[in-house]
Order: C-alpha cells, then sequence, then structure tokens
C-alpha cells in the first residue's frame, strides 16, 4: 500500500477546474459562489498571493486577475501541468506542501482550499504557512465541516459503503473548534458555513 502523498501524486485524476467551468448544475454554481465568498474575505490587489494546493487551477487564475504576483503549487505533476496548460501565465510549481521552497515572510495571502482534510500531517503544512506568511498576512482556508449532512461519515458508509466516496486514503471533517485548534497560532478573524457544506475562515498572523 502506497503513502498518502503517492495517492496524490499517482492515483489522483480530478480535473476541479473542468467540474467549474464544464460540470454538472451543482458543481458549477458551488465553485463559482466559493470564488465569490474567497475573494470577498480581503483586499487581493497588487498582493503577493499563494494558491497552496491549487490542484489544476481551479481558483488560481482569479486570483492572478487580482494580482500578477499569484503562484500556484501542487503536490501532482498531473494538476499541475493541467494548470498550466489552461493558464500558462500563473506560475504553477510542484511543491510538497511540507516543504516549500519560497523564503520566509513570502506572501500577502495564502489561500488552502480543499486540501487541509485530505493532509497525512496537517500540522506540518501549517507550520510552512505561518514561515511563509509576512507578518499581518492573511490565511484563507476551507474544510469539509463536520455537522453536515452531506460530510456526515455514518451515512457515507451507509450510502456508499465506504468512509470515503472518492477512496481518498484521509478525508477529515472538522469543527469551528477543531479548526481553530488547528489554526492556534493565527487569529482567527472570521468563520462561517457555506452552503450548509464547508467551513471558509480567515485567520491572520500577528503583526
Amino acid at each position: 500500500m502506497g503513502t498518502v502523498k503517492d495517492y496524490w501524486i499517482n492515483s489522483a485524476r480530478y480535473d476541479w477546474w473542468q467540474a467549474r467551468y464544464a460540470g454538472n448544475i451543482i458543481e458549477r454554481i458551488f465553485y463559482n459562489l466559493k470564488i465569490r465568498r474567497i475573494l470577498s474575505f480581503t483586499d487581493f490587489r497588487n498582493k503577493y498571493i499563494l494558491d497552496l494546493g491549487c490542484a489544476t487551477g481551479v481558483n488560481t487564475n482569479d486570483f492572478y486577475k487580482q494580482s500578477k504576483n499569484t503562484f500556484g503549487i501542487d503536490i501532482s505533476k498531473w494538476a499541475i501541468e493541467k494548470a498550466r496548460q489552461k493558464s500558462s501565465h500563473i506560475n504553477y510549481q510542484v511543491m510538497d506542501s511540507e516543504n516549500i521552497s519560497f523564503k520566509d515572510n513570502s506572501f500577502d495571502i495564502i489561500v488552502m482550499t480543499g486540501i487541509i482534510q485530505y493532509l497525512e500531517k496537517p500540522e506540518a503544512s501549517i507550520n510552512e504557512v505561518y514561515r511563509l506568511l509576512k507578518p499581518g498576512g492573511f490565511l484563507i482556508v476551507e474544510v469539509p465541516w463536520k455537522y453536515s449532512v452531506y460530510n456526515n461519515i455514518f451515512l457515507r458508509r451507509l450510502i456508499t459503503g465506504k468512509e470515503n466516496p472518492n477512496d481518498e486514503p484521509i478525508n477529515r471533517v472538522y469543527s469551528s473548534k477543531q479548526l481553530k485548534i488547528l489554526l492556534k497560532r493565527f487569529e482567527c478573524l472570521r468563520m462561517n458555513v457555506f452552503l450548509v457544506a464547508i467551513l471558509l475562515g480567515l485567520f491572520q498572523k500577528s503583526l
């Protein structure tokens, strides 16, 4: 059996960009409403932005429209190649979220959507985020909400016969309290439930 990272490098082949722009009506509504909510959290204009776990670039181009200083990284070479095919003007790189090769205090904003719940060692990646953010910088996160019927593990097993319907090695769910504990090094400025499915939060590194 391979590691969690092996799965995301060698097996996962879901195109989030395709889902947003050419998926079913639910996918298109969900992804387009979500990016609008994320962009409402703070001013992205002319900031240094890192889309961490960018996958196939589902949100990265929206950040690039706000600032040319936008970078997208993902552990999957396949996903990064897909992202580059769609947006060759964006600086996409293959990197492990536990070992990111940017200097300390490089970014004003780091966005993590659809990544924390899949990480074997989320604390290690959060430590990297803390290192990379400038003092006063913002972290925007998205995780599955623990109390959503959609994310209820018991119902997943009942309906699909699997704990994780897409067979991911890990797919955690979080309450607001659990997310605050994970991100305890940051100040929580805002957190809310989006479309009864996910938690979206705005966190800040201390000045």
